[in-house]
């Protein structure tokens, strides 16, 4: 029988069987290969993708808000214009950071939809998916309604400031309570509130508060609002402008703490009628007049200090000829309603 080798010295036969076995082998490994490719690809879009969640957090956190559809993730990498950005919040190449946040492992660009609209509703403020092996979305897409009750092969990132925004309120919040309760302080001694917070710091707040920057959790200033009530009282609102960081005046989603002026003046205020009324009773000879305060009012001819002139609410005292009694008309300074008046009922 003739032999025909090849030029390495092996038969047409012998070389037909080693390629039939090659080939065969490529085909029984050739799905496994691409399965584990497929899945290798998998797990490192999924590390990517929790690090960009973890980016997109630190992004709101800096700056109240998450990158907009129109800025997607490379604000994570490029500066998009946006208040107190201390960015990069990812690693990327130096060439082109942008590619380098926009594309997953198998080479597609994420879908970023921000403010999405989900099933169940409400689980998400943004959402990052990912088509996986499969080039298709499954579960949703953009201006589209997001399935999260599917079992899919897309791969999707929710993220949520509401973890953010709790630690934040609760913090804030209890700062807002130490605040209002210096005003409350400095009301006492200066029968009014303060005009601003610097007032309050060293003196009425400790001069570690905030360390000095009396800022809230999202990084803005505490602000004060003075209105009066229906009834002619006046009130604080120590607010900060919450997550938004817009100044609503302590509407929308600011938080606030309310402080009255009534507390603190009616400690001021009996503290100060304790003393003038034991030092009139003690001159029961003395000849009234209405007039307290001023030149040659009761108060001077009792050889009180002027500091005596104004109740805790900065009215004049008025004093009742008849009775004998120093009184305050109260947080509404009408001393003709006198219920309010201290002592209560007792008028001009």
């Amino acid at each position: 029988m003739c032999r025909i080798r090849g030029s390495g010295g092996f038969t047409l036969m012998e070389i037909i069987v080693a390629v039939a076995i090659v080939s065969l082998m490529a085909g029984a490994l050739g799905p496994v290969a691409y399965k584990q490719i497929n899945s290798a690809r998998t797990r490192a879009t999924a590390r990517e993708m929790e690090i960009l969640e973890a980016g997109l957090l630190s992004f709101y956190e800096d700056t109240g808000r998450f990158p907009t559809e129109g800025e997607g993730l490379s604000a994570l990498v490029v500066d998009p214009g946006a208040p107190n950005w201390q960015g990069p919040y990812v690693a990327a190449s130096r060439r082109n950071p942008v590619e380098s946040v926009r594309d997953d492992a198998f080479g597609r660009e994420y879908v970023y939809d921000f403010n999405p609209l989900t099933t169940p509703p409400g689980s998400a403020d943004l959402i990052v998916a990912s088509t996986g092996a499969d080039p298709e979305l499954n579960a949703g897409g953009l201006n589209r309604n997001w399935d999260l009750n599917q079992d899919v092969d897309d791969l999707l990132v929710l993220v949520s400031a509401a973890g953010i925004d709790r630690a934040k309120e609760n913090e804030t919040r209890a700062e807002l309570e130490a605040v209002a309760s210096a005003c409350r302080d400095y009301f006492q001694d200066h029968a009014g509130f303060p005009p601003d917070l610097s007032p309050l710091v060293g003196i009425y707040l400790d001069p570690g508060f905030d360390n000095g920057a009396l800022r809230d959790a999202w990084n803005n200033q505490y602000r004060l609002l003075t209105y009066a009530s229906g009834e002619g009282i006046l009130i604080l609102r120590v607010y900060s402008t919450g997550p938004d960081r817009q100044d609503d005046q302590g509407a929308d989603d600011d938080l606030y703490v309310p402080v009255s002026s009534v507390p603190p003046g009616r400690r001021t205020t009996r503290l100060e009628l304790d003393i003038a009324q034991t030092v009139l009773n003690c001159d029961p000879e003395l000849e009234l007049t209405s007039q307290w305060a001023g030149p040659g009012g009761v108060r001077a001819r009792l050889g009180l200090a002027d500091i005596f002139d104004l109740d805790g609410w900065g009215n004049v005292y008025g004093i009742n000829v008849n009775s004998r009694i120093v009184y305050s008309c109260g947080a509404d300074g009408d001393p003709a309603s006198i219920s309010d008046n201290l002592p209560r009922g007792v008028g001009p």
